[in-house]
């Protein structure tokens, strides 16, 4: 007569582990990644060439000039948290322009995304069709240039801080 042996195997402790892996640690890596990433596009976007444009046309000579509000008004957000900006890159700027808050769509919980934002009224004209530069090596798309070129870098940003 053959009897029945039953075995449990007792799985809460991996579900457990797989949970805190899933909704805690890997988003928390995510952001910060994130955050390393997108600080080091907006320091690449404000000094790398084509640079931020700092002047526009008809501001003092050359040596009397201090950098201005657009590049002062750079930031970083990630998933609609203000992570970083780039108001020290302003020299004698005030600031006026740095976002507070983030204004983008909303992120849903299982996504995450970093956001870098020129916020002065005119970023848009200077990155897109503002053709004349009155700083040597300040030009158009000053922001997506870097995106473009420097994309594997970012990602291998993000992939070496999830890394486990």
């Amino acid at each position: 007569m053959l009897r029945s042996k039953t075995m449990y195997l007792d799985m809460s402790e991996v579900q457990r582990k797989m949970a805190a892996l899933n909704h805690v640690i890997l988003p928390a890596r995510i952001r910060k990644g994130l955050e390393l990433a997108g600080k080091k596009l907006m320091r690449d976007t404000v000094v790398g060439l084509p640079t931020t444009p700092i002047h526009r046309p008809n501001y003092p000579p050359m040596t009397l000039r201090q950098a201005g509000e657009l590049r002062a008004s750079g930031a970083v957000f990630v998933d609609g948290v203000k992570k970083g900006d780039a108001a020290r890159y302003g020299e004698g700027a005030t600031g006026k322009y740095q976002p507070q808050v983030y204004g983008g769509d909303p992120i849903s919980r299982v996504n995450h995304e970093a956001c870098v934002v020129f916020n002065a009224p005119y970023a848009m004209i200077q990155h897109e069709t503002f053709p004349v530069k009155t700083e040597p090596g300040a030009g158009m798309k000053y922001l997506g240039d870097k995106l473009y070129a420097n994309a594997p870098e970012y990602i291998a940003i993000v992939v070496r801080t999830i890394r486990l």
